[in-house]
């Protein structure tokens, strides 16, 4: 009888980690994705390594150039952008974003 019941918690230990660890991470990069292709001039971002900064531009490829002060633009990798800075006037949309993640 216990060797019946082997496969079906396999089966069963299978689909937890399914479900903790490799849905989260896909829904993850989808949405990062979406954030990446949305970016336009005037954007503000966090890039990876905690710099914050103004899209000028989006350029060909995977680059765009960031204004991080004021006559002063770096080019960088898409992939390197963390996420888009709310704006201030949206301090609901915030919370409610927060709330979300929290829940998931």
């Amino acid at each position: 009888m216990p060797a019946l019941l082997l496969p079906i918690y396999i089966l069963i230990f299978v689909g937890l980690i399914y479900l903790v660890g490799v849905r989260p991470q896909q829904r993850r990069r989808r949405e990062l994705e979406a954030i990446m292709n949305s970016l336009s001039p005037g954007d503000e971002v966090i890039t990876v390594s905690g710099i914050y900064g103004t899209v000028t531009e989006v350029e060909d490829g995977e680059t765009l150039l960031l204004e991080v002060a004021e006559d002063t633009d770096i080019r960088i990798a898409k992939a390197a952008i963390a996420k888009v800075v709310t704006p201030a006037g949206h301090e609901a949309d915030a919370s409610d974003d927060a709330a979300a993640d929290l829940a998931s």
